[in-house]
């Protein structure tokens, strides 16, 4: 099967599977898959998850399109799933992960450039969407915000067992 026949079959099926880096257009692209799932039924979609970075812009994105939706979004940790993803996988209303899968707690690098009050906007903004971020992450695991970032900070990576235990995900098993 082609790739976009693979893809199509899964879609019928309610599974959108989501590989390579989140970025702000592929963020646009899963959105625009989820609000159409939303719109054609009421059963769950299924959301498998093998990115191993991305931007928390993108996450946020699709965080807030996931607390939109009507119908629940299931989410599935594949690989490694880093950066915003880890979010979008944590938001989720049943959310799984495979026995091999890491999530790796890691924000994006910062690249900025420009005048020294472009760069000091910049560096607040980044800071608020960070804190978004670290807020939304806290409210899906159950934890304080400031463990949160502290994991953040520290760039840990978390096997399946560890991601239970910190409320990353409910459970264990694709």
């Amino acid at each position: 099967m082609r790739g976009d026949a693979v893809a199509a079959a899964l879609f019928d099926r309610r599974i959108l599977l989501v590989t390579g880096q989140l970025d702000p257009e592929k963020a646009g692209e899963v959105a625009a898959a989820l609000m159409t799932l939303d719109g054609l039924g009421d059963g769950h979609v299924e959301l498998r998850l093998g990115t191993p970075g991305g931007d928390i812009e993108a996450g946020l994105l699709l965080i807030d399109v996931i607390d939109l939706l009507g119908v629940p979004v299931h989410t599935v940790a594949m690989g490694l799933v880093g950066g915003g993803a880890v979010g979008v996988l944590a938001v989720g209303a049943q959310r799984r992960m495979a026995g091999h899968a890491r999530l790796q707690l890691r924000a994006p690098d910062l690249a900025v450039g420009g005048r020294a009050l472009d760069i000091e906007r910049a560096l607040a903004e980044e800071a608020s969407r960070r804190d978004a971020f670290t807020g939304r992450l806290a409210r899906a695991t159950g934890r304080p915000a400031g463990e949160v970032e502290a994991q953040w900070s520290q760039g840990r990576f978390l096997g399946a067992e560890d991601a239970v235990t910190l409320g990353y995900v409910d459970g264990v098993g694709a």
